[in-house]
């Protein structure tokens, strides 16, 4: 959690003076739209970020910092996640409220750490692991609502991982069981 804090106490500082900036300096072209809290959603029980987004503010990009602290695992899972959004349904109904009714999503996510392996280590027999334990690709539907500089969203979504158990054991896993829900606090800085 110490790195958590770290990690968020140093963005939102660099952010602050990033956003004190005019728009015609180097500091405000890039710095990010927004910075954002995430809970669950597979990336990580607790995760925070920030974001771009293009100019018709239909294409967003996300990085995130994640971590499962060790009290739900043997030892604190930490991760790291880039997400590529589309969001083709945005309704502004007043100055302060605004909707994204849908964001579709894609993200690639990387687990740190020793336990975790991209290429299948050599005391495991072929094919024991499909996959990577190390990397996972997900994808996600949801909705942001904003209310001036302030947004919450939540997203569903799965994994590679899970829609492959889910094919190969139908009789077992039920449907529902391969989704998980994440949600999350944004700020948006412009």
């Amino acid at each position: 959690m110490k790195i958590l804090t770290l990690f968020l106490s140093t963005l939102l500082s660099i952010l602050h003076v990033s956003a004190q900036t005019k728009d015609s300096t180097f500091l405000y072209k890039i710095m990010p739209h927004n910075v954002k809290i995430q809970h669950a959603g597979n990336i990580g029980m607790f995760s925070v970020g920030f974001g771009y987004q293009s100019p018709n503010k239909k294409w967003k990009g996300d990085f995130m910092y994640g971590i499962v602290p060790p009290k739900y695992a043997d030892k604190a899972i930490h991760s790291i996640t880039l997400k590529g959004k589309f969001a083709p349904i945005n309704k502004t109904y007043t100055p302060d409220v605004s909707v994204n009714w849908l964001n579709t999503g894609l993200w690639v996510s990387r687990a740190l750490g020793s336990k975790y392996f991209r290429g299948l280590p050599d005391y495991y027999d072929d094919g024991y692991y499909y996959f990577s334990t190390a990397m996972h690709i997900g994808v996600f539907v949801g909705s942001e609502v904003k209310y001036k500089k302030i947004g919450f969203y939540y997203e569903v979504g799965t994994t590679e991982k899970h829609i492959i158990n889910y094919v190969k054991n139908t009789g077992s896993i039920q449907l529902n069981a391969i989704f998980n829900i994440g949600m999350g606090l944004v700020y948006h800085l412009k």
